[in-house]
């Protein structure tokens, strides 16, 4: 009888797998499709219809066209790397969100700059980039790197500096990627001209605005408990007419508009 139902339990699986295996081929090929739509949607080249709205675009002669996912492991904060913080007051949430805050705030100078202050002060500090500061929440973000790319608005791969009116560093927050290894072969990417396409086609990219830049990062594609899979990503910041800006990730490899989460409450530093 426990054969039995044991046999019953590997076949109701194999038909959940095949259907899921089906599922997600489906989707894909819709993805691929709509990819597929986009470019033949128009036949107005996408340079005129550029011109025509005045919407200007950086020359890229030369671009990335292979990346593959990246997978990580949240990292949990040991005692140990702790101890080695000098000058802080530290507290974990969690097991793997650090809050340390400084008992003799630092000065923030042109010699003593926010990078190099967390570099210095930040368990793998060097592994970051500045992101964004801003001057008026007085804080600055920062996120983990992996192929010299960052992963974009991910709460466990970043850090968040904040000053006070002197300008001297308080107290940070900070999260840990562990493991950030390639995951799987690489894959062809879409181009930045078909990236402008796509936010053109979805009526994203507004007249008289300026794209400023465009550049591949990660973002998350997957979450599975403590694992996570990044797929590679273009990151298109725009300028509008009004000075304003916006920004908008593509996924790099399905051609898709993707839309991460941002953490927009901040705590209050006093």
């Amino acid at each position: 009888m426990a054969n039995l139902d044991w046999n019953k339990t590997k076949t109701i699986f194999i038909i959940v797998f095949s259907i899921l295996n089906v599922f997600l081929f489906s989707l894909y090929l819709n993805r691929y499709n709509d990819a597929l739509n986009i470019e033949e949607q128009n036949d107005t080249p996408i340079e005129e219809s550029l011109l025509s709205d005045n919407i200007k675009v950086p020359k890229i002669e030369s671009f990335i066209q292979e990346a593959s996912y990246v997978s990580g492991n949240v990292h949990l904060f040991r005692v140990e790397e702790l101890n080695e913080l000098t000058n802080q007051t530290l507290e974990v949430k969690d097991g793997y969100e650090l809050i340390g805050t400084f008992k003799e705030p630092l000065p923030i100078t042109t010699e003593n700059s926010l990078e190099k202050l967390v570099k210095e002060n930040v368990i793998r500090g060097d592994s970051y980039r500045l992101w964004k500061i801003d001057e008026e929440e007085q804080s600055a973000t920062f996120f983990q790197e992996v192929n010299d790319r960052l992963v974009y608005h991910n709460q466990n791969a970043q850090v968040i500096v904040y000053w006070n009116d002197e300008k001297e560093l308080l107290r940070y927050e900070q999260s840990i990627l562990d493991n950030l290894e390639d995951y799987n072969e690489s894959r062809k990417l879409v181009s930045p001209t078909f990236v402008i396409r796509v936010l053109y086609s979805s009526s994203l990219l507004k007249a008289d605005s300026t794209v400023k830049d465009i550049k591949l990062g990660y973002s998350t594609l997957a979450q599975l408990t403590e694992t996570q899979v990044f797929a590679p990503t273009w990151y298109v910041p725009v300028e509008l007419s009004d000075g304003t800006m916006e920004e908008y990730f593509v996924n790099a490899v399905e051609g898709r508009v993707s839309e991460i989460p941002k953490k927009t409450e901040q705590p209050e530093v006093k």
